[in-house]
């Protein structure tokens, strides 16, 4: 009878050990759609966490609000305001979480038990009081497999996060290479304006001394309304390109409505025969930076990983159960195990699964390695054609600058007349302009290249 109390005393000790673990709290987290609906209509490309944003990814900012912004700080300002990005790293989160729970030991339990009898003769105690321990033993490889399994898992999450960075990249690239374009054009097409205007002038000077034809004025008036309705055109694939710019940069669809773009991020155009863009060295980079590749490999080594963890569950676990029981004065010490018998199968079937999904990523990063080696073959081969086609416009332009200079001496000498310089000049602008969009195509097609390595080749 004198056990009973110290038998009590032990059982309400483990008790308490076990009720002073630390636990989380559950804390509720509703959205509020409203304010997320005020949140986004507030975004500001001014806004002081922009600063601070693009101050902490190593952005100069000698001048707040920045008096002209280029495609690396929209890039930045696409990264901080990007839902999908926003995702992909709460996606991230949960895989480093499943690292912990991969990596966790099964907790022992313990299993109480008492039962009172009716009383017993000789003062024998009418208690029977029983606590038995379960452990569960599991190989460390088991553990191991799991682990390898969450943490590739985890990469996979990661790289996904660069291919979505790189997606934010490539559109503002596309968008703000449109917009500098249509704000090029509206200007081109107002120099041809003021040019046109001036032989307009000439023309009805000479049509009123009966020096030309009805035709020939109303022939140039036709053009001039031309212009006119491509400028307005221009105006329009202007507003429009902002605008495109301003979404995929995850900002309100006005927010680059009154915003200076830099346009000297395009100098010359980057020259093929250096060694960094050989065919070879291009294809390799694209193969070791790809993070589409990268994460294709990733989940292969998440099949490796599975295949090893079913592997591993040929072994079952071992659960081992010590106990104590005080059954009316008897001291009775317990020892029990379990584990699964593998009568029926080895785990065959899962193994075999495993190893199958194993062999179709093996396939699926082979196949998707040549896709890439074409992508960037035929990318370099298309811009190096822009680059001749560029080439050639730019040779035609020196020609023509060579015959308005023989025009002007002509002019001086007086050979020729005021007309004639004003035609000259109104080719010579529209030739620039088509060597103007040349390139612009050529700077699209080195886009594309950049695109086919998810990679910047120069900083811009």
């Amino acid at each position: 009878m004198s056990k009973t109390p110290a038998l009590i005393y032990l059982i309400l000790m483990i008790s308490l050990i076990s009720a002073c673990a630390k636990y989380q709290s559950y804390t509720a987290s509703p959205i509020d759609t409203e304010q997320t609906t005020r949140d986004y209509q507030i975004q500001d490309i001014n806004s002081p966490e922009i600063k601070d944003w693009l101050i902490k990814h190593d952005q100069k900012v000698p001048v707040w609000p920045k008096s002209q912004w280029d495609i690396k700080s929209l890039v930045l300002v696409g990264h901080y305001y990007s839902t999908d990005l926003a995702v992909a790293g709460a996606k991230v989160k949960v895989a480093e979480a499943r690292e912990i729970t991969a990596g966790q030991k099964p907790n022992p339990g313990i299993e109480l038990s008492s039962e009172h009898h009716s009383e017993q003769p000789g003062g024998v105690s009418p208690w029977t009081l029983g606590s038995i321990f379960s452990w569960v033993y599991e190989r460390p490889e088991k553990r191991q497999s799991r682990i390898d399994h969450a943490k590739a898992e985890t990469e996979v999450a990661r790289l996904k996060q660069f291919e979505i960075k790189w997606r934010i990249h490539n559109a503002i690239m596309e968008n703000y290479l449109d917009t500098i374009a249509a704000i090029q054009k509206k200007k081109m097409l107002l120099d041809e304006k003021l040019i046109l205007e001036q032989g307009l002038d000439v023309l009805d000077r000479r049509l009123e001394l009966g020096q030309t034809s009805d035709f020939e004025v109303s022939s140039t008036r036709l053009e001039m309304q031309r212009l006119r309705l491509s400028i307005s055109e221009a105006e329009t694939e202007q507003i429009r390109a902002r605008t495109r710019l301003a979404m995929v940069a995850g900002l309100p669809a006005n927010a680059l409505d009154n915003v200076k773009l830099d346009q000297a991020v395009f100098s010359d155009l980057p020259d093929l025969n250096t060694a960094d863009y050989k065919l070879d060295v291009l294809q390799a980079r694209a193969l070791i930076e790809r993070p589409d590749v990268l994460r294709l490999l990733s989940e292969y080594v998440v099949a490796e990983a599975d295949l090893h963890r079913e592997i591993e569950n040929q072994y079952s676990d071992v659960t081992l159960s010590p106990g104590f029981i005080f059954d009316q004065d008897d001291n009775l010490w317990v020892f029990a195990s379990s584990w699964m018998l593998p009568i029926n199968h080895h785990n065959q079937g899962p193994i075999a699964e495993a190893e199958a999904r194993r062999e179709v990523k093996a396939q699926e990063f082979l196949a998707y390695q040549a896709k890439v080696l074409r992508q960037v073959h035929e990318a370099r081969i298309r811009y190096q054609a822009a680059v001749n086609t560029f080439n050639e416009v730019s040779s035609l332009i020196l020609e023509l600058d060579d015959r308005s200079e023989k025009l002007q001496k002509q002019y001086d000498l007086g050979y020729t007349d005021r007309l004639a310089i004003i035609r000259n000049q109104m080719e010579i602008l529209s030739a620039k302009r088509s060597q103007y969009f040349f390139e612009l195509s050529a700077w699209r097609e080195f886009a594309h290249l950049e695109d086919a390595l998810m990679a910047r080749l120069i900083e811009k």
